[in-house]
């Protein structure tokens, strides 16, 4: 199993509006890729003084729809979500293989 993570790191000012768009638009949008067989997201515990940060971990069988993704639509998911929202939200991505 292969696992594409997102992490995001969000301006105090917009956390609100942000979860709603991630909701309403990101989400939709990526389970629409059919790429992945399972997402979850995840809020990170942080200090008070920090940003508060998420992490969407999106499972695929095989490296193949992992390819997929991060050749077909990747660039145009993260873009949108540049341009909603600009450097108010910070984000990286990581991919992993489940090895347990």
């Amino acid at each position: 199993m292969h696992v594409c993570n997102i992490s995001f790191q969000v301006n105090h000012a917009i956390q609100a509006a942000w979860m709603e768009w991630m909701k309403t638009n990101f989400l939709p949008e990526l389970n629409a890729t059919h790429c992945f067989t399972d997402t979850k997201w995840y809020q990170i515990e942080v200090t008070e003084d920090q940003n508060p940060t998420y992490t969407l971990q999106l499972y695929t069988v095989n490296k193949d729809q992992l390819h997929l993704f991060h050749s077909q639509y990747a660039a145009p998911l993260l873009q949108a979500l540049y341009s909603q929202w600009g450097e108010q939200c910070l984000y990286f991505s990581t991919n992993m293989q489940i090895v347990n």
